[in-house]
């Protein structure tokens, strides 16, 4: 018999797209990911199946391995930054509009609507904080194709499967600077270092892709200050800060 792994919550959207995710990291051949079994709907309950992932002890090599999968995956490139429809950060909604302008993405479709929302959450103005920031964007963000992402990529959404290799959880993809996911790594406590020098060994970042780390981290902090509160602002106007 196999098992199953069954999420249920009130918004069918929410996993409609998180599905689409799914198939859509699975199909590029490069990480285990959980199969979607079905995404519908029972009296006013949403819920999502997938296939249960049955966990093992990482192997010796886990994160050089991790660091390989990532960079296969980000070679999935595109021309334009976004995707063909909108989807999810956490539960908040992510838009996705294209834009072959990475800075332009950046600040529309990811900074601004977290903006938006904060300031009208806590009756804040904190769009003031970053017009000068956004002005330096076009020389600080390197000028890469956009890859496709994980989006959401922290200790939390990642499992070590029963051959003990790396397995993918909980997406939010899109076309984008892969810098992103590599940041995102390190917002939670960082992941070991031989997955950094496995993913350059692969496919090497950009030089000073360190001192972007901040940068794109903005945005999950934003995310993170909407869901959660305050304690994320003081994070996020520290590194504000340095570029005002």
């Amino acid at each position: 018999p196999r098992n199953y792994f069954i999420k249920i919550n009130s918004d069918l959207d929410l996993f409609v797209s998180e599905a689409k995710g799914l198939v859509t990291l699975k199909s590029t051949n490069t990480f285990c990911m959980p199969e979607v079994v079905i995404c519908n709907k029972f009296k006013e309950t949403h819920y999502l199946i997938m296939e249960f992932i049955e966990s093992a002890n990482q192997k010796d090599n886990f994160w050089q391995l991790f660091g390989q999968q990532l960079a296969a995956l980000h070679r999935n490139l595109e021309e334009r930054f976004g995707l063909g429809y909108n989807n999810y950060i956490g539960s908040l909604p992510q838009k996705n509009t294209f834009d072959f302008d990475s800075v332009e993405f950046f600040i529309n479709s990811r900074i601004l609507p977290q903006v938006r929302i904060l300031e009208k959450t806590f009756s804040i103005n904190i769009y003031s904080n970053f017009e000068k920031f956004f002005k330096l964007l076009p020389n600080l963000l390197p000028l890469e194709k956009p890859s496709l992402l994980h989006g959401d990529l922290w200790h939390g959404n990642y499992l070590v499967n029963n051959k003990g290799e790396p397995t993918l959880i909980d997406p939010s993809i899109y076309y984008g600077s892969r810098e992103v996911d590599i940041a995102m790594t390190k917002l939670f406590g960082r992941f070991p270092k031989e997955f950094y020098s496995s993913y350059n060994l692969e496919f090497p970042l950009r030089e000073k892709w360190e001192e972007r780390v901040d940068i794109w981290n903005l945005y999950p902090l934003l995310v993170h200050a909407n869901l959660f509160g305050g304690r994320y602002l003081k994070q996020i106007q520290s590194i504000l800060k340095k570029y005002n």
